[in-house]
Formats: structure tokens, sequence, C-alpha cells
């Protein structure tokens, strides 16, 4: 079961389009491929709690499966977003992008990147932090 809050999944269910039933513009052949190179059978009856569509189905899967390869799959998917966004020529929603780039990288056990304040790099610069001569 990934640890994957109602927050996370909010932000996911928006990139991957998944409000109509489907997953950005998979058809169920291609969803099944990608989760097959990952080992699951997405189209299994154990990811059919919510039902049939491609959307339940990724739910379901975000509900049955480890951080870590929820985390893989998810990073191909949003990859996918962001070729097709480029394909398309259409905008990328680069804040929600962020958003779901640093849910995927919590899910893979990576560290949280620090992001210095404007505060603590005033006091790495501040005169009292230089020596005196």
């Amino acid at each position: 079961m990934s640890s994957l809050s109602e927050t996370d999944k909010r932000y996911l269910e928006n990139i991957l389009d998944m409000g109509s039933g489907y997953v950005l513009d998979f058809s169920n052949a291609a969803f099944g491929d990608l989760f097959r190179r990952f080992g699951v059978d997405i189209h299994g009856d154990e990811y059919q709690t919510y039902g049939t569509s491609k959307a339940n189905k990724m739910r379901s899967f975000w509900d049955r499966e480890p951080d870590a390869i929820v985390a893989k799959v998810l990073s191909e998917m949003i990859d996918i977003y962001e070729t097709n966004c480029i394909l398309r020529k259409t905008a990328k929603d680069i804040e929600l992008l962020e958003r779901v780039r640093s849910v995927v990288a919590r899910l893979s056990g990576e560290p949280d990147e620090v992001t210095p304040t404007d505060t603590d790099v005033a006091a790495v610069f501040s005169r009292e932090s230089l020596p005196t001569v």
C-alpha cells in the first residue's frame, strides 16, 4: 500500500487527467504495456476494486502497491505528460509538475531538497559571520 495522501492523489489525478476515467491518452493496450514493464498486470482482477476504467485501476494500484513501484510508474507517466505537452505545443503546469515530482521523490525515498530561505542566505553573508581583520 502506497503512502500517498489524499492531497497527493488529487495532484496526481489532475496531472494525469483522470477525471473522466482515462489516464493521460493511454489506450487499454498501451496502459497494460506500461505496467507490464514494471511487472504489474494492471488489467487483472486485483486492480478492479473501484471499477474497470483506467483511472479506477490506477487508484486501486495506488492502494495495493508499495511506494517504490508506485514511484517508478508515476515517474514514467509524468515524463509522458511532459512529452505530450511538448509534442502538442501546450503549456506545462509547472507548479503542479513540481508538486507531483516532489511526491514521486518522496515515494522513491529520495531526501527532500532543502531550498535556502532569504534569511538563511542573509545569515551566511552577514557582517557578523565574516572574520575580522
